[in-house]
């Protein structure tokens, strides 16, 4: 299995960062818009994280990995896209995990506002 990698997607409201790592948790690249495109775009987007994704995946089969594991955590807009980016560049994803955490009672809501 020396052609496996597992893929971390940590997707925020302002950014979406890709880390790539060898199965004894190495790190092989990170990538973020930041450092894909030339121009400061909208990070924001999911088109920047399709660009990630595509940049991250052709790392990858260059090094000679072509099957991989994708972990997702977070809630912003590029979940779906930088894992489509990551398909289009030539990676096979074999399974797909969601690690966003979720509270289950979450935070005391503040007091009502009395006007």
């Amino acid at each position: 299995m020396a052609n496996f990698c597992i893929i971390h997607i940590r997707s925020t409201l302002n950014n979406t960062i890709l880390t790539a790592t060898n199965l004894e948790k190495q790190t092989l690249a990170v990538k973020s818009l930041g450092n894909v495109a030339k121009k400061r775009g909208k990070r924001s987007v999911s088109n920047g994280a399709l660009l990630t994704g595509e940049a991250l995946s052709k790392f990858l089969v260059d090094k000679n990995f072509t099957k991989g594991q994708v972990l997702i955590k977070g809630f912003g807009s590029g979940r779906e896209s930088a894992i489509q980016g990551l398909v289009s560049g030539g990676l096979q994803i074999s399974e797909i995990i969601d690690l966003t955490r979720v509270p289950h009672n979450g935070c005391r809501p503040p007091k009502r506002r009395r006007i």
